[in-house]
């Protein structure tokens, strides 16, 4: 800060006369109007006022405010400035969007004024009308459309009393038994001309048939690879040829059937192959 110099000094027994006063005291107005940060320190009194312009050339006092309040201009008063309470949000502006990527607005509570927050866990795309999370917990209902690519739907909740499925449902995977009240399918059919042929995993629940004019032998394969048949897989064989079908054991396999018979005997009869452990069977219905 600048030194104040006066151009008259007093010493003990000095005469004083009126000019000299006049002079120091110009040099005291020049030095308060031209020194920046001269003020009055007896303009505030206590821990927080504020020396606040009251006018052109003119400073006042604005009072400490209370705890947490903020500083807000408001021309009505003399210092233009006031102390008030801290606004809290109450009112969010939003505006429609098209945008492909955007953030869902979450909250801290249930209730109350909230400023709002994000999580980049949680998009929704305005252009595909799409809503993306990594894990969802709680109940759905309504219709599910498939997985992330569109081509299947995997239901691992615990039971489920109705699922329905819109079209054709090509394959379904089932780990255990299977209780039904009522079951309707159609069954396949694999029809089979010539004199030989191997079952294989699509034959699992199908009938079979032979229909060619001569003998034909049907083998029943070893363990298959990477899938086998599940022990309880039922395969219906029938003749509708004029000749006998008659089953062969696979490398390593057992057929277990009354005597030992394993030819259908004759034409339209049938008999029934069903898995009871790795590679045996069990072989009932018309043998000779």
């Amino acid at each position: 800060m600048a030194t104040l110099a006066v151009t008259n000094t007093f010493a003990a027994g000095t005469t004083i006369v009126a000019a000299d006063v006049n002079q120091n005291n110009d040099d005291i107005e020049a030095f308060i109007n031209t020194t920046p940060g001269v003020v009055q320190n007896d303009i505030v009194d206590v821990l927080g006022d504020l020396i606040v312009a009251t006018g052109a050339d003119a400073v006042g006092r604005l009072a400490a405010g209370t705890d947490t309040h903020v500083l807000t201009a408001d021309s009505t008063t003399a210092t233009g400035l006031i102390w008030s309470a801290a606004p809290t949000p109450t009112t969010v502006t939003v505006a429609d969007t098209t945008s492909a990527t955007c953030s869902v607005a979450l909250f801290e509570a249930e209730t109350g004024n909230l400023a709002p927050k994000t999580d980049g866990a949680l998009d929704y795309n305005a252009t595909t009308g799409s809503l993306s999370t990594t894990v969802f917990t709680g109940p759905l209902t309504g219709d599910v459309t498939g997985n992330v690519s569109g081509t299947a739907a995997t239901v691992t909740g615990a039971a489920q009393t109705a699922i329905t499925s819109v079209g054709t449902l090509s394959a379904l995977a089932v780990t255990g038994a299977v209780t039904a009240g009522s079951l309707v399918a159609p069954l396949a059919i694999n029809p089979q001309i010539g004199t030989t042929y191997t079952l294989v995993l699509a034959d699992a629940g199908k009938l079979v048939t032979s229909s060619n004019g001569s003998a034909q032998t049907i083998t029943v394969p070893p363990t298959l690879s990477p899938t086998d048949f599940a022990v309880g897989t039922q395969i219906i064989i029938q003749n509708i040829g004029s000749a006998n079908a008659t089953l062969a054991q696979g490398a390593g396999v057992t057929i277990n059937s009354k005597d030992s018979n394993k030819e259908i005997d004759g034409q339209y009869a049938a008999a029934t192959l069903i898995k009871t452990a790795t590679n045996v069977w069990s072989l009932i219905g018309a043998l000779a």
